[in-house]
């Protein structure tokens, strides 16, 4: 009787014990576990920067100084995988000088490459179109439309599950033919910064 109630005992330590050790491995109460990385679903952005542009006439001379400016955009896309995001960009340089105001704009189809898929680092690619314009107060405007290009890359900082802080640095160029038949080009290098929100996860 003694040798089977100490059985019973023995077997009931060893029960006790692997709930104790169960507990400690599971996930306090309280504590979200969130998945390394976390690129998923959906995703837009809206950003301010300063962009410096200059342009060359393709006269020998090169390109000019660079006149630095407020500059805004918009970005909305989806998430293919952990490593890729592709979407659609516009960027608008602006410079107001009271009576007009000068703009150039890029509409683009960007990719955004990111080499590791637990850190924010990202390269960017883009293609589409580019405007140069010259906007009067009085209702008169000219400009050219032609193809643009952009390189960059970018960091997403993760705020929270849905919310990233994204410093970028971005270098568009547009090739124009002018209204004469005369080409020409025209560049922004931009700094910016902005915020990007995501449907997923």
């Amino acid at each position: 009787m003694l040798t089977i109630w100490r059985g019973f005992t023995l077997a009931g330590m060893i029960a006790l014990l692997g709930v104790s050790a169960g507990r400690a491995q599971a996930t306090p109460r309280g504590l979200v576990e969130v998945p390394r990385g976390g690129r998923a679903g959906l995703w837009g952005g809206v950003g301010v920067g300063a962009g410096g542009e200059s342009f060359d006439l393709l006269d020998g001379v090169g390109y000019s100084g660079e006149l630095y400016k407020p500059t805004v955009s918009l970005r909305l896309g989806g998430t293919v995988n952990q490593h890729l995001r592709l979407g659609g960009e516009l960027l608008a340089w602006i410079d107001d000088q009271g009576d007009q105001t000068s703009s150039l704009s890029s509409f683009l189809f960007i990719a955004q490459a990111y080499p590791a898929s637990a850190m924010g680092f990202y390269l960017k690619g883009g293609l589409g179109l580019g405007r140069s314009a010259v906007d009067f107060r009085y209702g008169l405007n000219v400009g050219d439309t032609g193809f643009a290009g952009l390189v960059g890359a970018g960091w997403e900082l993760r705020l929270g599950r849905r919310l990233y802080l994204n410093p970028a640095v971005d270098l568009v160029e547009h090739r124009y033919t002018g209204r004469g038949g005369d080409r020409y080009h025209e560049r922004l290098l931009n700094f910016g910064l902005g915020v990007l929100f995501q449907s997923g996860r």
